[in-house]
């Protein structure tokens, strides 16, 4: 999971009634386009090639270079290991998960000769391609001297101030029931018994989901020189997150005070719509260029159910050890990403290898939340200034040697903050190689990916952050029969 987790607690802390916030577009408009083992393989630089059921989320046109009906599935089982640096503490973890890349079937018309004039072939495809992963687990910890998230929470009541806990009924509400935060009434204000801080703090997160997009796509061939497609996208969002702060006075200087958990918990669904259309034109047989726009995705049927638990432990016998439980909390609201606009280019190179390269063009200050009942217009403007518009690279070979071929490529996903100091950006490497003959082919890659973010456990003047960076390794394997 990929976000400003700064702006992400603060809205939550914020926020009683809504857990959207910037985060959660960013975490939904980025995608990595996953697929076919050969699509993956050549580092998703397929936006000018065609004919692989993948590169139709991409550039529509491809479907035009279909000569024959296809049926392909991926599975993609992928390894993620998480390191996590927060005030020289370093904790590694990592989990394992199976997922499909694709599976798609491609039927293919050809009218007879002399009957369509220049149109060689018409053809239709449908399936399903995955856009994003987000599964992950990383875990957090280090002591912390100089604040407590419960800072946070008086803060927020100090200057203010609301009715507790009913104003608060998610995370400073029960903190407050659960004694860990009191009105001092000799001086006027919130406060705990940590308000220096002093304990040790750690965090466990665990994420899990994927955006998968179902595609129906049409398109045709025009001479062998004009190719073109319109793919009508139905992405469908699954996420969830369980995670646990923790705050321990593993060196008994607290006065009263023992630990606190805190476990929250989110699953958030969505359907979309978006629609792709694109044209690749051949002017010689060894080149070929291809351009594709897509639309916003319009989610208009976001849903999300979260709630939380707060525990608390003391010394003091006057101070009972407890746990406070929020009300569960339902929220509908829409949400559109940013358009997108990509070029490709690529050169054959006989009938022994390629060469290709595209660039994607994706503004993320574009992005917009709203519902019936709440504008967002705090959180579409954060929108506005922390995201950039940028673009993201991807490039890719193939060499064939009979009927065997060999492929390489990358990807880079620039960094989509404003923010100094925070870099978002993505990198990929990839490899593999596939056996195609007449009626069937097989694919294999393997593909490395990297990426690092700034994660803060809350958001107060002088907090350090914890540096995660995530690798992952998928391993694809695709099989494809021709009929």
């Amino acid at each position: 999971m990929k976000k400003l987790t700064a702006i992400f607690i603060t809205l939550l802390i914020t926020q009683s009634a809504f857990t959207q916030s910037t985060s959660d577009v960013l975490r939904y408009s980025r995608i990595y386009y996953g697929g076919t083992a050969r699509f993956i393989g050549t580092g998703g630089a397929f936006g000018a090639l065609g004919a692989d059921f993948s590169a139709l989320a991409v550039n529509p046109a491809g479907i035009g270079l279909y000569q024959g009906s296809e049926f392909s599935m991926t599975v993609a089982p992928s390894f993620e290991g998480v390191r996590t640096d927060y005030l020289n503490q370093m904790n590694t973890t990592n989990v394992v998960n199976v997922g499909m890349g694709n599976m798609g079937f491609v039927f293919t018309f050809k009218p007879e000769t002399g009957k369509a004039g220049p149109f060689y072939n018409f053809n239709v495809a449908f399936g399903m391609n995955r856009q994003n992963d987000f599964n992950s687990s990383f875990s957090i910890s280090g002591p912390n001297h100089n604040s407590s998230l419960l800072n946070v929470y008086t803060n927020k009541l100090n200057s203010t101030p609301g009715a507790v806990p009913s104003d608060y009924p998610f995370d400073i509400g029960p903190a407050y029931d659960a004694w860990l935060i009191y009105y001092d009434s000799t001086a006027r204000k919130y406060t705990s018994d940590m308000s220096h801080g002093g304990a040790w703090q750690s965090k466990q997160v665990r994420t899990f989901g994927s955006i998968n997009e179902f595609d129906i796509t049409l398109g045709g061939n025009i001479s062998d020189k004009l190719y073109f497609g319109l793919t009508f996208g139905v992405p469908f969002i699954r996420y969830y997150e369980n995670s646990t702060y923790i705050e321990q006075d593993n060196g008994d200087s607290i006065n009263f005070f023992k630990s606190m958990y805190y476990d929250y918990h989110l699953e958030t669904h969505g359907t979309g719509f978006v629609i792709k259309g694109g044209v690749i034109y051949r002017p010689f047989n060894w080149v070929r260029i291809g351009v594709a726009v897509h639309s916003p995705t319009w989610y208009a049927s976001m849903h999300d159910h979260w709630y939380s638990t707060t525990t608390a432990n003391f010394t003091d016998s006057l101070k009972w050890d407890n746990t406070q439980n929020s009300p569960v909390g339902d929220y509908n609201y829409y949400m559109r990403t940013p358009w997108r606009a990509i070029g490709s280019l690529a050169f054959i190179i006989g009938k022994f290898g390629l060469v290709s390269a595209e660039y994607e063009y994706v503004n993320y200050s574009q992005a917009k939340l709203n519902s019936s009942g709440y504008g967002y217009t705090t959180e579409n403007n954060e929108i506005k200034t922390s995201f950039q518009s940028w673009g993201n690279i991807r490039v890719g070979t193939e060499w064939k040697i009979a009927d065997f071929s060999i492929r390489a490529g990358g990807a880079y996903y620039s960094n989509p903050y404003t923010t100094a100091g925070v870099d978002g950006a993505r990198y990929t490497l990839s490899g593999g190689f596939g056996y195609r003959v007449k009626h069937f082919y097989a694919d294999l890659t393997y593909q490395w990916a990297q990426s690092k973010e700034q994660y803060y456990l809350y958001n107060y003047a002088g907090m350090v952050p914890s540096t995660n960076t995530y690798t992952t390794s998928t391993v694809l394997t695709t099989i494809g029969f021709r009929f």
